[in-house]
């Protein structure tokens, strides 16, 4: 799965932790780590959502695999 130019990767996000824990986040990291919150909640709902639809016939199968493909490679 592709990241977005603007999504934070795990390594950084335990930087983040260990750096707070040091001290308060600048408040564009902390913005940053929201973005990236809100984005990963909209993938998962997608993604569910694409699951939600797989039904017992064929085409809702193949349908729900390509929609899953194209939710993975943003």
């Amino acid at each position: 799965m592709r990241n977005s130019p603007n999504a934070i990767v795990v390594e950084q996000i335990e930087s983040l932790r260990r750096s707070n824990s040091m001290g308060s986040l600048p408040q564009s990291q902390i913005d940053e780590l929201i973005e990236t919150a809100v984005e990963l909640a909209r993938r998962q709902r997608d993604i569910a959502r694409a699951l939600d639809s797989l039904g017992s016939r064929w085409p809702g199968v193949r349908h729900a695999l390509n929609e899953l493909n194209r939710l993975t490679r943003l």
